[in-house]
């Protein structure tokens, strides 16, 4: 009887350190895809935001901008021109309207006008990379003019690496490269696609 209660006792405490372990291998890959999935939704968004920002910056100038503060500063402040197009008298095919400017939008009420809490100067840092008090990190912004077919073509790259926006996750545990991660663009290709899409 004396041995048969200690006994009882060390195989109940072994049962219950067995079910943690059992659940914590369960839900341990629940709780990291889902914080993942989180912090990568907030990444996209934002990397939408700057992609939508230079497509209407190159419409406007001709060319992308690799600064963020003139990025910024052409949402906050810019205007896009809106024209009307009339036909010229005799031209039935429309093939060479008359363009007239009739007005100006502000850039952030076209891109932005249904997101309320919507802030330009955030569009450069990366979300969650200040995780735990660290100092907030940028978006890694590149752009040039590259040669495709003896044809000088615009390209653009931004990029934020998993260890940026998934920081105080063990990337190692589930198997995620530190330096991959999300981006939109290419410096080799003229494309604005996202590595997500």
């Amino acid at each position: 009887m004396k041995i048969k209660l200690p006994l009882q006792i060390v195989l109940g405490i072994g049962a219950v350190i067995l079910a943690y372990f059992i659940y914590e291998s369960i839900m341990g890959p629940v709780r990291f895809n889902k914080e993942m999935d989180k912090r990568k939704d907030a990444v996209i968004q934002r990397l939408k935001d700057i992609r939508e920002s230079e497509n209407m910056y190159v419409n406007i100038y001709g060319k992308y901008t690799a600064s963020f503060d003139t990025l910024i500063s052409f949402v906050k402040d810019g205007e896009i021109p809106i024209i009307k197009l009339t036909a010229r008298p005799g031209d039935s095919t429309f093939t060479n309207p008359i363009i007239d400017t009739i007005g100006y939008a502000s850039v952030i009420d076209s891109l932005f006008h249904d997101r309320q809490n919507f802030k330009p100067e955030n569009l450069r840092y990366i979300p969650y990379s200040d995780y735990n008090g660290e100092t907030i990190e940028e978006f890694t912004l590149a752009c040039d003019i590259i040669e495709r077919g003896n044809v000088p073509v615009k390209v653009i790259e931004v990029f934020a690496a998993h260890k940026q926006f998934l920081k105080g996750l063990n990337l190692k545990r589930y198997n995620i490269d530190p330096e991959d991660g999300l981006r939109f663009g290419s410096m080799t290709d003229p494309t604005t696609d996202g590595n997500w899409e």
